[in-house]
Order: structure tokens, then sequence, then C-alpha cells
């Protein structure tokens, strides 16, 4: 797998290329949840939804059906967040994606990894304590599979 360049670049991690690098307390939760992509997430957890109910005897109880499209968001948010800062530097030039928190300068690269790691992490650790280990592990495999594999080596 090749990772661009910069993917890892620590200096880029502190500040945007300009010089007016937001502090945490100035970015606004419409960023967050935009780099969590939800109308994407939606789909997958409605896709996930369905064959809870296909799988059992019994239909899911409702805290499993709760904690399972929890987890599910947050690892699909901590994926889609940990892609923007992937792509950071090809997401400024494309019009489409011009305006997202990181190229546009609304949210330093640091932030955006951080927030998608403490997503990932949390994703993880939910699903195994609520849901089971098997459902922790395919949300991971599906992180790394989506950064690793789609990020970073079809999309390049």
């Amino acid at each position: 797998m090749q990772l661009p360049d910069s993917a890892f670049d620590h200096a880029s991690l502190v500040a945007p290329t300009d010089k007016t690098a937001p502090s945490f307390g100035q970015i606004s939760l419409r960023d967050y949840v935009a780099l969590t992509k939800p109308t994407i997430i939606s789909l997958l957890l409605a896709v996930t939804l369905v064959p809870m109910f296909l799988a059992g005897n019994m239909p899911p109880s409702p805290m499993l059906i709760f904690w399972t499209m929890l987890g599910g968001f947050l690892a699909a948010g901590g994926a889609n967040t940990i892609n923007q800062f992937m792509d950071r530097d090809i997401d400024h030039v494309m019009l489409r994606t011009a305006k997202r928190p990181l190229p546009s300068g609304r949210m330093t690269p640091g932030h955006v990894l951080a927030f998608g790691v403490l997503l990932s992490v949390a994703s993880f650790v939910l699903l195994w304590s609520q849901v089971n280990l098997l459902t922790a592990l395919l949300a991971l495999s599906g992180i790394l599979l989506y950064l690793f594999l789609y990020t970073g080596l079809l999309k390049r």
C-alpha cells in the first residue's frame, strides 16, 4: 500500500497551510458532524438493521439495536473522518470536497485525526462491551479496510 507522502506528515498535524488555525473552541459542532458524513452512515445503518431481524428466531432487543446502531455510527463516522484526514492533499482541489471542514481551514489536520481516532476507538469499546467482541472486531476490520484498501490504494 502506498499512502501519499503527506498522509502522515507530522508538521501538517499542527495547523492548516494558512496562519489562521482555529482553536478547539472555535470549531463548530456542525463541522464535527460533517466529518462523519451522516447521510452515508444512515444507509449503512439501514443495511445493518435488517439482518439483525433476519438472523435469529427472536427479534433483537431494543437495547441491542440501540448499541449496535450507535457503535456502527461511531465506526463509520471514525472511518469517514480519518478518510478526510488522509485525503486532505486532494480534497482542497475538488469543488465537491473543497468546502469540507479540513480543506476549507475550519479545522486543523490534528483535530480531524484525533476526532476520527476517538470515534473509532469509542466504537470498538462500545461494541465490545455492549454487543459482543465479534461485532467489535468486524467494525474495526471495516474501518481498517476502508482506510487502507479504499483510501490508501484504490483512490490513489
